[in-house]
């Protein structure tokens, strides 16, 4: 099992991925490794390769939701780094994996933990107020669905 949480952590709340990562990392998670990544799509193979199941936790840009929202999804829905502008999404970075022999979760093994960003764009170090305050429900969705007790189907979470 491995968690990845992505995003720079040099931009205000696309930094909440790996800011997740963390805050699991100080809580101990026996048996889970835990990734910080900077980038999605065709980069993310690598992480996953030889696991069997992952959850990715990364920023999500939404006007239609509030910032500090927590969503949990299979890989169909996007978040802000799990696709790539740059190369693919990450259904299809897991399609070009497969094809080329790589063993890969199966999709349905793979969950997307998004928070709704207020800001990605400013450099800071620092979340906004409510995605800062969304840490907590993040980490729990992701203790969720590591202990098998997520039911498939998005959801949003308080």
């Amino acid at each position: 099992m491995i968690v990845i949480g992505l995003g720079s952590p040099f931009l205000t709340d696309d930094s909440v991925g790996p800011r997740v990562v963390r805050e699991l990392v100080r809580q101990g998670c026996d048996g889970v490794r835990l990734v910080e990544s900077h980038a999605g799509g065709m980069l993310l193979l690598e992480e996953l390769a030889g696991t069997r199941r992952a959850v990715i936790v990364d920023a999500l840009v939404d006007v239609r939701r509030e910032p500090g929202e927590v969503v949990v999804s299979g890989v169909e829905n996007h978040s802000r780094n799990a696709s790539c502008g740059h190369d693919c999404t990450l259904t299809q970075a897991l399609a070009m994996g497969r094809a080329m022999g790589l063993s890969l979760p199966a999709n349905e093994h793979i969950h997307l933990v998004a928070i709704t960003a207020g800001d990605v764009t400013t450099f800071s170090e620092q979340l906004t107020a409510p995605v800062q305050a969304a840490l907590v429900g993040a980490c729990s969705a992701v203790r969720e669905i590591l202990a098998g007790d997520f039911q498939s189907g998005q959801r949003e979470m308080s």
